[in-house]
């Protein structure tokens, strides 16, 4: 019998730095520059502030847009989110059916 030996980057292949999906990645880009065009365009101080400013919202946005909620991508955990919205119902518990 032959032994095969998985190395522990097998599925290190279709990610950034192994570790983030390209799909966490472009989500947290979409999800930070909103943060960065607000700052540019409308602050009204100099450009390092700007800088500052930028990097103080516009990181810890992309951070969690990286990481992702559940292991899922953001999208997905919002698009679950309204599944779940849209179909829950209320449930009632009318007792026993057999109990007298």
């Amino acid at each position: 019998m032959q032994e095969f030996y998985i190395p522990a980057n097998f599925e290190d292949s279709g990610k950034v730095m192994g570790i983030f999906g390209m799909r966490n990645v472009v989500e947290a880009g979409i999800f930070s520059l909103p943060f960065v065009f607000v700052v540019f365009k409308i602050v009204p101080v100099s450009l390092t502030m700007k800088i500052i400013l930028s990097a103080v919202f516009a990181i810890p946005a992309g951070g969690f847009a990286l990481i992702g909620i559940n292991d899922d991508p953001i999208s997905v955990f919002v698009r679950n989110c309204f599944h779940w919205l849209r179909n829950r119902r209320i449930m009632e518990y009318r007792g026993d059916a057999n109990v007298r």
